[in-house]
C-alpha cells in the first residue's frame, strides 16, 4: 500500500488540485479501459476518484471487504463487491488495480492474471523478492502486462532530473544525498494501521522505497548498501531512523537520512507539495552533483561556474533556476499511461522487473541495517532506463 494519501500536483504552494477534464470529445466508451479497483482503504480510495478524471479509463466496480465502501461506490456510480472474485468473475475487466495491504498483492495479482487481467499493482510490488517473482511469473505465463505503482516518475521534475542527469548536463555524475524526515501522528500506527509497527511497516519499506525507485531513475542502478537503522524513538520493532549510503554501478555515490519521528519539512511529500495533506515549504529534499554542475531539487535549480578561468571554491558561483512547465496529477499521468499499457500501446515505465528491483535495493538496505554489513546487489538487467 502506498505510503502517500494522495499525491495532489500542484503548480503554487495553494492546496488547489490541478482539474483535469475527464470526457474527451469524441471519445467512445469502447476506446475506454474498463478497470476494476481492489482495496478501498488509503490510497484505493483516491485513486478511484483520481480515475474519473482519466479520459482513457472507465472504473466499473470496486471491491473491499469493508462494506462501508459501497457507498463511496454508489457516489462514484460503480458497482461494489464485497468478494474481489466475485467482481472479476462477473465484470467484462482488462484490468485490475491492487491496492491492498502488501501481503495481499501478490496472491490477488496472481488471481487476476489467471483471469487474464493487466495489472496495476501498488508499491511495494510484495513483500519479499520469492513472491515478487511468482507474481512475474504469473504475468508472463498469461501474457498480461503488470505496471507497478511508483508514481513519481510521472512528476515533471522528476522527468526533467533524469533529463539532466543522464543527459550530462552537471557533467559526469558524482553523487547524490536525499533527505525524508517527517514526524508521523500517533493516529498512524493505531488500529488498523497497527501493522506499521511490524516489519516491513518501518520508513524504509513504506517512504524511503520511492525515494530508491527516484534514485535509480534518474541516477541509474544501485549495487551495493550500506545502512545504520535505529529504533530508539519508538521502540517499535522497525526502525524509525536510518542512515544509508548507496554506490551506483556508474560509480558515483550517494547518501540517505530518513526518519519518520522528527519534526521537519526535509521530505519529497513536504519540498514538492505533491501531497495536499501535509504541510510543505517547497524547500529541497534532493540534492544531484556532477563534475560540471549541481542541482537542487524540487526547487530546479543548477549551481556552476559561469566564467571557464574561474573556477573553484574562492569564486562566486551561479545560480540558475530551471523552467518547469506545470503538468497534471502524476496519478492521473500514470493511469493514462496505464492505460496505455492495457492497449499494447506503451511499454510498462515501471514493469514487474523494474519494480522488483527497486524492492530488492529497499530489502538490502533493511538487511545491512539489521546485520551492520554492507550488500553487494547483482548487476543484471532491469527496465530502469524504460
Amino acid at each position: 500500500m502506498c505510503s502517500c494519501l494522495r499525491g495532489c500536483f500542484r503548480a503554487s504552494g495553494s492546496c488547489d488540485r490541478v482539474r483535469v477534464r475527464c470526457r474527451s470529445e469524441g471519445r467512445s466508451d469502447m476506446e475506454r479501459v474498463r478497470l476494476g479497483l481492489i482495496g478501498m482503504g488509503l490510497i484505493g480510495t483516491p485513486h478511484a476518484r483520481t480515475l474519473q478524471e482519466v479520459e482513457d479509463c472507465e472504473l466499473v466496480a470496486v471491491a473491499d471487504i469493508d462494506e462501508k465502501y459501497a457507498e463511496t461506490a454508489a457516489q462514484l456510480g460503480v458497482r461494489y463487491y464485497r468478494d474481489y472474485a466475485e467482481m472479476v468473475r462477473r465484470e467484462n475487466l482488462q484490468a485490475a488495480i491492487i491496492a491492498t495491504p502488501n501481503h495481499l498483492h501478490v496472491p490477488i495479482g496472481i488471481a487476476c492474471a489467471e483471469r487474464g487481467l493487466h495489472l496495476f499493482v501498488e508499491k511495494p510490488i510484495a513483500q519479499e523478492l520469492g513472491e515478487a517473482d511468482r507474481l512475474i511469473e504469473a504475468a508472463h505465463r498469461h501474457g498480461v502486462h503488470i505496471l507497478v505503482g511508483h508514481q513519481r516518475r510521472f512528476n515533471v521534475r522528476v522527468e526533467k532530473a533524469r533529463e539532466l542527469v543522464q543527459g550530462g548536463d552537471l557533467g559526469r555524475l558524482v553523487g547524490a544525498t536525499i533527505t525524508w524526515a517527517l514526524l508521523k501522528p500517533p493516529h498512524y500506527f493505531e488500529g488498523p494501521l497497527a501493522w506499521r509497527k511490524e516489519t516491513g511497516g518501518g520508513p524504509i519499506l513504506i517512504n524511503l522505497i520511492h525515494d530508491i525507485d527516484n534514485l535509480r531513475y534518474i541516477c541509474g542502478e544501485i549495487v551495493e548498501v550500506f545502512a545504520m537503522t535505529s529504533d530508539m524513538v519508538r521502540n517499535f520493532s522497525v526502525e524509525d531512523t536510518a542512515g544509508v549510503t548507496f554506490r551506483f554501478q556508474n560509480g558515483a555515490v550517494g547518501t540517505a537520512f530518513i526518519a519518520d519521528c522528527a519534526p521537519s519539512l526535509s521530505a519529497y511529500e513536504a519540498t514538492t507539495g505533491e501531497n495536499p495533506l501535509i504541510y510543505n515549504d517547497f524547500g529541497n529534499c534532493y540534492c544531484f552533483f556532477g563534475t560540471e554542475a549541481s542541482l537542487l531539487f524540487p526547487q530546479m535549480k543548477k549551481l556552476f561556474y559561469s566564467d571557464p578561468g574561474k573556477l573553484g571554491w574562492h569564486y562566486p558561483i551561479t545560480e540558475e533556476g530551471l523552467k518547469i512547465v506545470p503538468a497534471e496529477d502524476p496519478y492521473v499521468r500514470e493511469f493514462r499511461h496505464f492505460a496505455g499499457v492495457v492497449r499494447g500501446d506503451e511499454r510498462p515505465r515501471i514493469s514487474g522487473e523494474d519494480g522488483r528491483r527497486t524492492l530488492e535495493v529497499a530489502l538490502a538496505v533493511r538487511r545491512s541495517g539489521e546485520t551492520g554489513q554492507p550488500v553487494r546487489l547483482h548487476t543484471g538487467h532491469t527496465d530502469v532506463n524504460a
